[in-house]
């Protein structure tokens, strides 16, 4: 098992390269992409040495490197962040200079929730190791991190650190009742079998609000406002365009635009990205990519759980630091994707590697006390082939893939040629080129056609026809595409706003009126569309789109 879950680790590893490379040709700027390929390509090398550092190195001089690199890490960020706060709270001071860069909150939270687990190994090392050195450094460091972290405000980081400290104490007691009886208790199946419950009882909680607005609206959840209704409503607007790019991606670095023009129907950037780790990656480097990392994530906990059973004191505090720093960014991914989109994105890669090493240096040590030799060759060689396959196996064995896969080709063209085109404020709509680009857009709108051969019902291919046909005055053509597009996905935000618009100008009031029930649209969706009508000189069309308009407010 520890040699196919490690080939499983590099095969994942190599996929999720793969995607990235394919996400780069994906997007409509290339140049950016390409910055953006490098910082992540960073932290894939990382995972890939890891295992090998550590089978190099003793268990205690591992130990020593994880927690003088983590506390540093922790260290500069929480002093590089206190530095911008005093800079912030007292702007008259013109001393306050430095730090010459800003942070944002949530990605300085991120880089502290995964680092202070590890941090936290650190003083627990001091002590019992009397190892005075790194003790005093990892309790000024977790002390210095843990304020840092409240002056955040990052409650998604919290929770993060709460499920690691969880995940620890969970650890701890397995490991106690295995090395009172060497074999499967009751007591330890009951252990297990609750936390496998509550982990995906969380999990199916958590995915079944964001996917189900039914469910949602039974329990209130986004009726509670605030934050949690805002992201709450942009995973949720996130999911049509990950179908949309389901295989390659957006686009390294191209969400921003991919969502104002996609999902929001602005002219302008709006949202940056997901605030989601999970569908961030889905969304920029397509379903496969995320995938892969899930794979390497599980691999690498199935490695690190086999060295589990052979550590000795220090490798097991090591190991439970590793899992709880994982289970940290795994929990915090959940509602932040800060550090994935910042030029820090090769350290959403550092808890895999930090666990990858240490599981790699006890295996190592095990194997020189016990004197055995692990298999090497063809088993390593099987997992690193299921590292590979099993990611796009599960993307092309999804129902109706081949349609998905002509609609994803459609959905590139048409973004890479709209998007390398327009540029705000040289074109003030993206209708501009819908309308004047008509022959560059026909080979994305033959793919979109191959989609609906394939399967007649396929939602990217009827909404993206759909807007094109709008944009070009086919309005019969545009309502017979986003009708049947609203037929499959009834909540899709672009969808609904597209369709009530044909409708308004059809004199539909009541209809148009029915379909933006619900939807937001107070970062000026409606000005942006009379705007556009007002700019072609369709006095008409803008009378009937606002007569349908202020019945819309009316009725809020």
């Amino acid at each position: 098992m520890r040699t196919f879950s490690l080939g499983a680790v590099y095969g994942a590893v190599f996929c999720f390269l793969a995607a990235t490379v394919v996400s780069v040709w994906a997007a409509y700027d290339g140049a950016v992409a390409l910055n953006r390929f490098f910082m992540l390509l960073s932290g894939v090398l990382v995972v890939l040495l890891a295992p090998l550092i550590g089978e190099r190195l003793s268990l205690r001089a591992t130990s020593a490197w994880v927690a003088a690199i983590t506390n540093l890490m922790i260290i500069t960020a929480a002093l590089l962040y206190f530095a911008q706060w005093l800079r912030a709270a007292f702007p008259e001071n013109g001393m306050l200079s430095w730090p010459p860069v800003s942070f944002s909150d949530n990605q300085v939270a991120q880089i502290l929730a995964i680092g202070l687990p590890l941090v936290a190994a650190s003083v627990w090392m001091g002590v019992a190791e009397r190892r005075w050195l790194i003790g005093a450094m990892g309790i000024v460091t977790l002390l210095a991190g843990a304020a840092a972290l409240a002056l955040t405000g990052s409650r998604g980081a919290w929770l993060g650190v709460m499920s690691a400290a969880v995940i620890a104490l969970y650890l701890v007691v397995r490991t106690e009742l295995y090395q009172r009886s060497r074999r499967r208790s009751l007591s330890l199946w009951l252990l297990d079998g609750f936390a496998v419950l509550a982990m995906l009882g969380a999990l199916g909680f958590y995915v079944a609000v964001v996917a189900f607005p039914e469910f949602d609206a039974q329990l209130g959840v986004s009726a509670q406002g605030g934050s949690a209704f805002s992201r709450i409503a942009l995973w949720r607007d996130s999911l049509p365009l990950i179908e949309d790019y389901f295989f390659t991606g957006s686009g390294l670095a191209a969400t921003a635009m991919v969502y104002a023009t996609y999902a929001y129907l602005l002219h302008v950037p709006y949202l940056f990205h997901a605030h989601n780790f999970y569908v961030q990656v889905a969304l920029e480097q397509g379903a496969p990519a995320l995938l892969a990392w899930l794979v390497l994530a599980g691999a690498t906990v199935m490695y690190a759980w086999g060295a589990l059973r052979v550590a000795d004191r220090l490798g097991r505090a090591l190991l439970v630091a590793g899992l709880a720093s994982l289970s940290a960014f795994l929990v915090h991914g959940l509602f932040e994707a800060e550090l994935y989109f910042s030029a820090l994105a090769g350290l959403v890669f550092y808890a895999p590697a930090v666990l990858l090493w240490s599981a790699s240096s006890v295996h190592t040590a095990a194997a020189d006390i016990r004197g055995v030799t692990y298999a090497s060759g063809a088993t390593l060689g099987v997992g690193v082939v299921a590292g590979i396959g099993l990611p796009l196996l599960m993307a092309v064995l999804m129902p109706g893939a081949s349609a998905r896969w002509e609609a994803n080709l459609g959905a590139v063209l048409q973004t890479r040629t709209e998007l390398g085109i327009y540029h705000w404020p040289e074109w003030s709509f993206q209708d501009q080129v819908r309308r004047q680009k008509t022959q560059e857009l026909a080979p994305a709108e033959a793919h979109f056609a191959t989609a609906l051969e394939l399967n007649p019902a396929q939602p990217t291919a009827h909404r993206r026809l759909g807007a094109i046909a709008l944009a070009q005055g086919r309005f019969e053509q545009a309502k017979d595409h986003l009708s049947a597009a609203y037929a499959v996905d009834p909540y899709d935000r672009a969808t609904r706003q597209l369709l009530g618009e044909v409708l308004a100008l059809e004199g539909n009031v009541d209809g148009a009126v029915q379909m933006w029930q619900g939807l937001d649209f107070d970062q000026g969706q409606f000005m942006v569309r009379e705007w556009w009508y007002q700019a072609f000189g369709q006095p008409e069309q803008v009378e009937k789109l606002d007569n349908a308009i202020q019945a819309f407010q009316r009725a809020e």
